[in-house]
Formats: structure tokens, sequence, C-alpha cells
């Protein structure tokens, strides 16, 4: 024991390890007793006295392996209902994409997921409902004036466009010459020729608010004071008929130096007509019938170049508004007797 507690000593401790006498590794500690100067040793099996340890390192791996278990279980049941409603968006997210507006997404997470699903359904539901708009108005600008086709479609009501009478004046114009024209000239300059004319009344046309009604070849008819009625509906188609002579004779200047002899001449109607839509599902035209369009027509035919002839309602609404001279009457082609002819004089 000596031995032993010199090695104590020596060691600086109160405790060691060492060999018992059957060859077995221990833990040896010793203690002074106070008063009788002894000193108690005590030795324990180094495996027993790690026991607690080992043991609570055991529990401890165990818990962390545990917990490492249920934490991977429950990152996978987090991924997965994550990935499926991220799925379920990404999806409805491409169809809504490509114009599938009618398409839900369903969704029921109850948190930010579901929210957001949501906002995407309204969304859906807003870009349907902004295409039937676009739609609606894109049917109404074939033969409506922009604006007045958002006129119509902001009233919600297309009932303004069913058939009714109404008192509107009826514009017709056309090239002088263009038949001849036709016969000899390239078909590419044909259609060069029509869109550069197109191009130059539809501006007009645009600018004033009325409704293009048909074009044909280089007739067109033009209705003022319907589907919208417009105030001193005569003297608005007297002045965009002198703007569509001026546009005209611009381009006719420019035709004369390219060698086509054409010209450009004007008809103004006023009257009672039957106005509204007629066709067939998928394709349909706001239109009016009646004398008055027949009568604008003639006086269209009728007409020279630079000329825009009117009848006599037109000249008594437009009293002094617009300066116009009578030609006296004049032979129209489905008339009986001769009419007044009036021809608007501008500058």
């Amino acid at each position: 024991m000596r031995c032993l507690q010199e090695a104590l000593i020596a060691a600086g401790s109160d405790a060691m390890t060492a060999e018992s006498v059957t060859g077995e590794t221990v833990a040896v500690a010793m203690a002074p007793v106070r008063g009788v100067d002894w000193t108690v040793f005590v030795e324990q099996p180094l495996a027993e006295a790690f026991a607690p340890i080992y043991r609570a390192l055991w529990r401890t791996a165990g818990l962390l392996v545990a917990g490492s278990v249920l934490a991977a279980l429950l990152a996978y049941w987090l991924a997965r209902r994550m990935t499926s409603p991220i799925s379920l968006l990404e999806e409805g997210a491409e169809r809504i994409g490509t114009g599938q507006f009618d398409h839900r997404i369903e969704i029921s997470t109850g948190d930010e997921l579901e929210r957001l699903a949501t906002r995407f359904n309204r969304m859906a539901g807003e870009l349907a409902l902004s295409q039937e708009r676009s739609e609606r108005i894109a049917r109404l600008k074939r033969f409506l004036a922009p604006q007045v086709a958002d006129l119509v479609e902001r009233a919600g009501d297309e009932s303004m466009l069913a058939g009714q009478r109404a008192e509107v004046v009826v514009v017709f114009c056309d090239l002088r010459g263009f038949t001849a024209f036709s016969t000899h000239a390239a078909p590419e300059e044909i259609i060069r020729t029509l869109g550069e004319y197109y191009e130059a009344l539809g501006a007009v046309i645009t600018r004033y608010g009325a409704t293009l009604t048909s074009f044909s070849g280089d007739g067109i008819m033009v209705l003022v004071n319907a589907p919208v009625a417009c105030p001193e509906p005569a003297l608005r188609a007297a002045e965009m008929a002198v703007d569509m002579q001026k546009g005209v004779q611009g381009l006719i200047i420019e035709w004369r130096l390219r060698g086509h002899d054409l010209g450009f001449g004007v008809g103004l109607a006023m009257g009672p007509a039957t106005v509204g839509r007629i066709g067939y599902e998928g394709r349909a035209e706001y239109t009016a019938i009646g004398n008055v369009v027949n009568l604008a027509a003639r006086l269209c035919a009728s007409a020279d170049d630079r000329q825009i002839l009117a009848e006599g309602a037109v000249a008594d609404a437009l009293g002094k508004q617009i300066p116009f001279v009578s030609l006296g009457t004049r032979a129209l082609k489905g008339y009986a007797e001769a009419l007044p002819v009036y021809s608007i004089v501008y500058g």
C-alpha cells in the first residue's frame, strides 16, 4: 500500500488506474482520515467505475439517432406536403400562362400555399374577363370606331347594336378611274394603292368617331349618328368628308407621279334608316338600310374628282356652318324625278 500511496503522491492526484493482484485494471483512490493519521484506499474495477458514463453516452447516442430519424421523417413529410402543392401551382401557372383561364388550382393546406393558389385563381378569373372584353371590343372594332366600340363595351349593353330606326348621315366615297387603273396595274401596285387609301380614310373616320359599315374595292360606306348619337351629325359628316378629300387628294398627287390617273368623290345623304347588326354567328356587320343609303351611293357615283355632293336635307341642316353651292337638280339612277344637289366648298 505504501508503494501505491507513494505513486499517488508522485502523480499529484488522489486517484489513478492500476492493476490489481488479479491482473484486472482498477481505479484506485485514497483519502486521509484525520485524527488517527490513517489513509483509506478504495479500488473498483475500471469497467464498473465507467459503467454509468458509458450508459449515459449510449443513452445520448440513442437519443441523437432517434432524434435524427424523427427529424428526417418530419422533413420528408413536410417536403411531401410542400412539393405536392408546389407542383400543382407550377402546373396551374403553366396552364394559365397558355391561356386556359378556366383552370383552377385546388389546394387545401390552410397556409400560404393555399392563399397563393386562391390569388392565382382570382388572377385567372380576371384574365378571362379581360380576354372576353378584348375579344368583344375586337369584334366591335370591325365596324365601329375604336372610341365608339369602347363606349359600347363600357355600357355593357350591345342592345344599341340591334335593329332600330335612327336619323343618320350616310357618307359614300370611292375612287374615280379605279376600274381602268385595276385593269392594267400590277396586283402588287393595286394592293399598295388601296392600302395607302384605306389608311388615310381610316384615320379620318376614327378621328370623327364615325362607323365604318363596309368597304369593297375602292368603295367605302360610313355612318354618322349611329349607333351612338352625336350633336350636329350633318356638320360632323361634312367636316369629315372635307378631311377625307384633303387626305386622299394628297395621295392622288403621289399616285399621279407613279402614273395612276385616279380621282376621289364623296356623296352625303341624311334621313331615317334602319340600322343594326346583321349577319350570322361569327361574322356580322353593323349597317344601315333605307332610301338614304341608296341616295348617298348615287350622289357619290355622280361626284367628280374633288367633289363632295350632298342632298337637300344635309344642306338644310348645315345652314351657313359650311359653305356649299347649289348645282340645281340632277337625275340620279333609280329615282324617277331629278333631285336638288349641292356641292360642299372647301379650300
